[in-house]
């Protein structure tokens, strides 16, 4: 029962006929927006497979998926940054009526694998009945929940809710049939938090070249641009540092008249941190120069980026993020995109100086000399670019969709999952 990477991707193989499997795949996430979930999905499902999606609906509640084999059962919870008990009870009642769904879509159905995508790591436990019928149920750890919560509450590694998220975590990973992380280094750390290395795959998050197809794009110099625009994409939370890049426009303005800062969330609702930049901003006397969009479509996202001039990932360095590979960083230098990032060991692992413009974290001066140099030096900026697309080649989504098949194919296989 060979799977095979789907024909009209950038591998150009031939599926042959297979017996379609059934999968159920659990997200709390809009699957609509969610590229790291639609891939699976999508990549499956043009193979012939049958893809069942549990998930929360969309802001406007329209259909998530057209194709044929894949299946959205939105639940009525909407996306939304929440904090502390307001979040618990969110994740609680999602994660109650995803059972039910489960069950009742268990009982019809009776899925031949089951796909959870965390956070929380406990909706691994949602699919109770496929499990006990001796259906494989994989968690898939996206970012470690314990290292995430440090980060995103700033606490202590013994405080009593890192502790409690970690029993959470290897309570939840006994259940499951296998664990798929996104880097070496998440694996290392479950590794030496107890998990059998055997349980643990490794698939990286990598663009989707369906959508981000390699190219390069024309660098104009500074006295040919009217409009020169500094992207910043996806999640709006303290600890992406978007508040640097607000806290560096009144030096950008000095010197680069035509600069913007566009912000295209990854939500509707991003909630306090995007509230404070744009009060910053308007403290600083530069709302002017700040631009907030509403989410956009997967697909509409390589135009926005080849239309920018610099893309920015100014997250903060702490003990998840220096470690977490953000996919827009790849989709950007996929695209043509030169970045200018925080140093982060991930990035540095990956990319390296020759292809991304590094700054230190939190200094706001330091970001904004760098986009000023940048805009000074087309040439500069068309060698940052190049190089990131050939690092950004490394990132195969084929070649880890065939990983992710060989797994699907030994879990099936195996009677003791």
């Amino acid at each position: 029962m060979a799977l095979s990477v789907p024909v009209g991707t950038e591998d150009k193989e031939k599926s042959p006929y297979l017996p379609p499997l059934r999968f159920l795949m659990l997200t709390h996430s809009v699957y609509a927006r969610d590229i790291r979930v639609r891939r699976y999905s999508e990549y499956l499902a043009e193979e012939g497979h049958f893809v069942d999606i549990i998930c929360l609906h969309s802001e406007d509640r329209g259909p998530q998926s057209s194709h044929p084999n894949i299946r959205v059962y939105p639940l009525p919870f909407s996306r939304a940054r929440r904090e502390g008990l307001a979040l618990l009870m969110n994740w609680a009642l999602t994660a109650l009526m995803m059972a039910v769904v489960s069950t009742v879509l268990e009982i019809r159905r009776h899925y031949d694998i089951v796909h959870v995508h965390n956070m929380p790591d406990f909706l691994v436990f949602c699919p109770i009945l496929a499990r006990l019928r001796g259906s494989p149920v994989i968690l898939n750890i996206h970012d470690p929940q314990p290292e995430l919560a440090r980060s995103k509450l700033g606490l202590p590694p013994d405080h009593y809710s890192i502790r409690a998220q970690l029993l959470v975590e290897k309570i939840s990973i006994s259940f499951s049939s296998h664990v798929i992380t996104s880097t070496r280094v998440f694996k290392e750390r479950l590794m030496a938090r107890g998990v059998p290395e055997a349980k643990i795959s490794i698939i990286l998050n990598a663009p989707d070249p369906r959508v981000f197809r390699p190219s390069l794009k024309p660098i104009p110099s500074p006295t040919e641009q009217e409009r020169f625009v500094i992207l910043y994409v996806g999640t709006v939370a303290f600890r992406y540092g978007l508040s640097i890049a607000v806290e560096a426009l009144p030096a950008l303005r000095k010197a680069i008249p035509c600069v913007k800062l566009a912000v295209y969330t990854k939500i509707v609702h991003e909630g306090k941190a995007l509230d404070a930049c744009v009060q910053l901003a308007r403290n600083l006397g530069v709302a002017d120069l700040f631009e907030v969009h509403p989410p956009i479509p997967l697909e509409e996202m390589p135009a926005l980026m080849q239309a920018a001039d610099i893309g920015i990932y100014p997250a903060f360095k702490d003990c998840h993020m220096d470690d977490a590979l953000s996919l827009k960083v790849p989709e950007m230098a996929t695209v043509g995109l030169p970045i200018v990032a925080t140093r982060l060991a991930v990035l540095e692992d990956i990319f390296g100086e020759e292809a991304i413009a590094f700054v230190p974290p939190g200094d706001p001066q330091a970001l904004a000399d760098k986009i000023i140099e940048l805009y000074r030096q087309p040439e500069l900026r068309k060698r940052l670019a190049e190089n990131a697309l050939k690092k950004a080649a490394v990132l195969d989504w084929p070649a880890q969709y065939k990983a992710y098949c060989a797994l699907v194919e030994s879990l099936v296989g195996r009677q003791d999952c």
